[in-house]
């Protein structure tokens, strides 16, 4: 698979945004993922954005900048084509890091990495290029709200699952019923690769969008850690598959979000139940009532 490499260095009014610069930096690479970019490289005054050469939109990238909405957003950008290389080696060497959530009650690793018969609940994940190995807030939120509850039996639904962590913990926590959905072809088969990988079994993996909840039977438990515009227009369709009485549990948004996510979630007979932030990041627990 060819990667392209796009950096874009930039400047800003940090005294009339109020944005520190690593704030500014996470909120750039939400909207690049919303455009096709899976994985991020980030310093200061500057992001590596890494996509797959098919996937590149040259005029959304171009949009999203011009109109990026931060006080005296200035860029310049360098699009690079990466060399055909194993990445699978790049992150073992640079990048991905064994990572344990819930004081000590659950470990991520590579196929590479040693394991810990200390720690009792082990994903493994092959990690290539895809936004979801654990170490951003929003992925490790979701995975710590899912160390701290039964699921015991339950019917869960992980939207937008990337390396499908979350939706694999949810079965080792003891889920009866797994559907995993994204869209991106990669994330299709590598999940299912994960799953072999963590000894567990998804009972199904779809590549599409939320359009394909049409006709579901209604799930015990949501997970949506996607971002706030796609979860702001995909919330009725979540409700719509929600049993009542279940849980959707969503992040991939900041504090300033919550108001907004929440209000959204009212007006469509959903409660809130819970809120829990990491760095600016948010997760926010909701539950149907009726």
């Amino acid at each position: 698979m060819a990667y392209l490499q796009l950096q874009i260095r930039y400047r800003y009014d940090a005294v009339a945004s109020t944005l520190a610069d690593e704030d500014l930096a996470d909120w750039l690479i939400a909207e690049l993922g919303e455009v096709g970019y899976d994985s991020f490289e980030q310093g200061e005054g500057y992001v590596k954005a890494f996509i797959l050469a098919d996937n590149y939109n040259e005029e959304a990238t171009n949009e999203l900048l011009a109109n990026f909405p931060v006080s005296g957003f200035s860029y310049e950008t360098q699009l690079e084509e990466l060399p055909d290389i194993n990445w699978n080696e790049e992150w073992e060497k640079n990048y991905f890091q064994p990572i344990v959530l819930g004081e000590g009650a659950c470990l991520i690793r590579a196929p590479f990495h040693a394991s810990r018969p200390d720690i009792p609940l082990e994903i493994i994940i092959n990690p290539k290029m895809a936004f979801g190995t654990g170490n951003h807030e929003t992925t490790s939120l979701v995975g710590q709200w899912l160390l701290g509850h039964d699921l015991s039996g339950l019917r869960v639904l992980d939207m937008g699952c990337g390396t499908g962590i979350l939706g694999l913990i949810a079965l080792k926590r003891g889920a009866k019923h797994l559907t995993a959905i994204d869209i991106d072809p990669w994330a299709y088969a590598n999940v299912q690769e994960n799953a072999s990988l963590s000894g567990v079994l998804i009972d199904e993996m779809l590549c599409g969008d939320a359009s394909l909840l049409e006709g579901k039977e209604p799930y015990d438990l949501i997970l949506a850690n996607i971002t706030r515009n796609i979860l702001l227009e995909d919330l009725p369709r979540y409700r719509q598959v929600m049993k009542v009485g279940g849980r959707i549990v969503l992040s991939g948004f900041y504090e300033e979000d919550i108001p907004l996510l929440e209000e959204r979630g009212r007006e469509l007979g959903l409660s809130l139940v819970s809120v829990a932030t990491k760095n600016r990041w948010s997760l926010l627990e909701l539950q149907r009532n009726a």
